[in-house]
């Protein structure tokens, strides 16, 4: 896919010099605009994260960073002064280009407590942004997703669906509920998806900034906390042999701590273990949800002969990973 010329006439990206696509993926559509002024990144934004409450969430957290000096990336506004384009149904959206390396999967615990460091200091500069968000995207209302899974569960109890499910139904309608966090946590300004991906490193290995900030709402840190322990210690999704690595948990919660210990409250980081297992049980019943349902952003066609069968796998491989952190004595 191209990028429309009457797209780039609204930004004032100055003398373009190349334009390469980095992804096609999942979520948007993301280009590099290299120009003499400057390099630029500009999405094709999903229906799902195009709304304008989103964008005016994503200027005011860009803003509060620039001020804080934390080399995020940076809103650019169209000609008429806009964070979003919107044109043929489309909705567009630029940004500055921050340099960087990414990582894919967690490749040791030096890079964890890297990562913690990094998401701890990102909390803390956002801990007195004053903003009303406005996105209607709330991640990780894990009680209101467990009502809605039980909902699910009743629509389809007498589908032949539910017979490839029903042990993972029963594990997850019976688990889940035992690690809801306590309902009087502070509330904070969180990421939403601080997967490793998420976050920039030097060549030196330093984390230098997070990015991705379409998610950034206000809730409690915890469920930060818990996404991130669970994709950084685990593995692929689908993989029922995965194993929680204690040593990465370890070391991403030692740098957390090296920078929030005293601004994070020891309640809440005494937490951190109940969280990682409830966010792992949440995105199984998500997963396990989209299979009776037969929805989810994509599946690998190469892998799984139907969307159904790769969410069954999704489901059974974070069963298995919340398996395996239990067994360890970071539950205990």
């Amino acid at each position: 896919m191209n990028i429309p010329q009457v797209i780039l006439d609204h930004y004032n990206f100055g003398s373009t010099e190349s334009i390469d696509r980095i992804s096609d993926g999942l979520i948007h559509a993301t280009y590099k605009i290299t120009s003499l002024e400057g390099v630029y990144i500009l999405q094709k934004l999903h229906a799902a994260l195009s709304d304008n409450g989103i964008g005016e969430d994503f200027l005011a957290v860009t803003k509060h960073l620039e001020r804080k000096d934390m080399p995020a990336p940076r809103a650019v506004l169209n000609r008429a002064g806009e964070i979003l384009t919107k044109h043929d149904g489309e909705v567009w959206r630029a940004q500055t280009f921050v340099s960087g390396k990414v990582f894919a999967r967690m490749d040791s615990p030096k890079r964890a407590y890297e990562a913690g460091k990094m998401l701890a200091s990102f909390h803390l500069a956002l801990s007195d942004l004053a903003h009303d968000f406005k996105s209607p995207l709330v991640l990780h209302q894990t009680r209101k997703i467990a009502e809605e899974f039980k909902r699910v569960v009743q629509k389809y109890a007498q589908d032949d669906l539910m017979n490839a499910a029903k042990e993972q139904v029963a594990f997850l309608i019976s688990e889940l509920p035992k690690h809801f966090l306590p309902d009087d946590l502070p509330l904070r300004v969180t990421h939403g998806d601080p997967k490793l991906s998420n976050i920039l490193f030097s060549e030196s290995g330093k984390a230098l900034t997070m990015i991705d900030l379409d998610t950034c709402n206000q809730g409690t840190v915890l469920t930060d906390l818990g996404d991130a322990f669970r994709s950084w210690c685990g593995g692929s999704s689908d993989d029922e042999s995965v194993v929680f690595n204690e040593d990465v948990f370890a070391a991403g919660l030692e740098g957390y701590k090296k920078i929030a210990l005293g601004k994070v409250t020891e309640r809440e980081l005494a937490l951190v273990p109940q969280a990682t297992a409830m966010i792992i049980l949440e995105l199984a019943t998500r997963f396990l949800k989209d299979y009776f349902e037969d929805n989810y952003f994509g599946w690998d066609e190469k892998a799984y002969p139907s969307r159904r069968a790769h969410n069954l796998a999704r489901t059974k491989g974070q069963i298995a990973l919340f398996k395996s952190l239990v067994s360890t004595p970071i539950l205990s």
